[in-house]
């Protein structure tokens, strides 16, 4: 999707202090025969903070770096996750509406998986109008009792944050150029495990554990025409990128850094880097390495790191990529137009 006259205002985010892999080995919630290969730092953990409450101060920090923009001048609100918010049959969205912006705006909960903010982005350039604010927000607290964060994951580890966008029709200090959100249904069945879709999981205690059922998935796979379901996720994935970049109206080689969703490093290089001619240095893979895998935030949480690190300049051009259960995938690019106060 070509976007036009759509604006990146400011980004807000909170980030739980990062407990380190060296701690986890030590209390032997992480194996220490895995700590060479994969390279992990650490995941930022929230402790006992809701989920909602990640998004509401992730949410007040971009305000307050907007430039003035109030909750009363929001046209939209989406709120995306992929882990339990808070007391079933309850909605995290009210309580920003709560707390924040009032009840008078649009307010909508996604669940599209990891690719959850980007299917926002994508819903709020199609809804806004000329003049119009939209406030994305997403969050996660994944330290509950049904997720093993240090193990639920083979390489990768779960963390906590919220991070908020402040997307307009009028000026901000990245242009989104382009967006993109696709699924690949042949691939619904990557994270079922196996298991009887009734009763859901959370309601007789079932635990989560995504190392487990890829396994399972991969086995399934094997028994059938599986290698023609990978390709066509890797062929999927490859075809997006090029199309959202030509939509973008540029080439891979003027892509100043890219942002994948915090995973293993091995995964990536063959998944993506090696098909596009990438390295590891050339993404954000080493920051997220250090906090975990966010849930939703991964890629927005990089972007406001390669800000504040300075690894950005006007003129710039980003790519964020999203791979997420489904298998749903997505793709943007932002284009740096001045880089903010409060980075400099």
């Amino acid at each position: 999707m070509r976007t036009s006259d759509l604006y990146l205002r400011s980004i807000g985010v909170h980030l739980p202090p990062v407990v380190s892999i060296e701690t986890a080995v030590a209390e032997g919630r992480y194996p220490a025969d895995e700590v060479e290969y994969f390279r992990l730092g650490g995941a930022a953990v929230a402790g006992d903070v809701p989920a909602p409450e990640l998004a509401l101060r992730a949410a007040r920090h971009a305000f307050e770096r907007s430039g003035g923009l109030s909750p009363r001048d929001l046209d939209l609100m989406l709120y995306s996750d992929v882990w339990h918010q808070g007391p079933e049959g309850w909605e995290p969205q009210y309580y920003l509406q709560q707390h924040l912006v009032g009840g008078d705006v649009l307010a909508v909960e996604l669940r599209h998986g990891c690719c959850g903010m980007f299917s926002a982005l994508q819903l709020a350039a199609g809804y806004l109008r000329p003049g119009g604010t939209a406030l994305l927000v997403g969050a996660d607290n994944h330290g509950t009792p049904l997720v093993d964060r240090w193990r639920m994951i083979e390489g990768t580890v779960m963390g906590d944050a919220g991070c908020a966008l402040l997307i307009t029709t009028d000026t901000g200090f990245a242009e989104v150029r382009s967006v993109n959100v696709i699924v690949l249904p042949e691939a619904e069945a990557v994270n079922d495990g196996g298991v009887p879709m009734f009763p859901p999981d959370a309601t007789v205690g079932r635990p989560l554990d995504f190392a487990a059922r890829n396994r399972e998935f991969r086995k399934r796979l094997l028994a059938g025409d599986g290698a023609a379901v990978m390709l066509a996720i890797q062929t999927t994935l490859m075809e997006l990128v090029d199309r959202t970049l030509k939509e973008a109206e540029i080439t891979l080689d003027e892509v100043a850094r890219v942002a994948f969703q915090h995973g293993r490093w091995d995964d990536l290089e063959h998944r993506g880097l090696n098909w596009l001619g990438l390295t590891l240095a050339d993404t954000t893979w080493e920051y997220g390495a250090r906090i975990g895998h966010l849930g939703v935030s991964d890629q927005f949480v990089a972007l406001e790191h390669l800000l504040a690190d300075g690894a950005l300049a006007p003129g710039d051009n980003v790519l964020l990529v999203g791979l997420g259960a489904g298998t749903a995938m997505a793709c943007t690019v932002l284009r740096i137009l001045d880089i903010p106060r409060e980075y400099q």
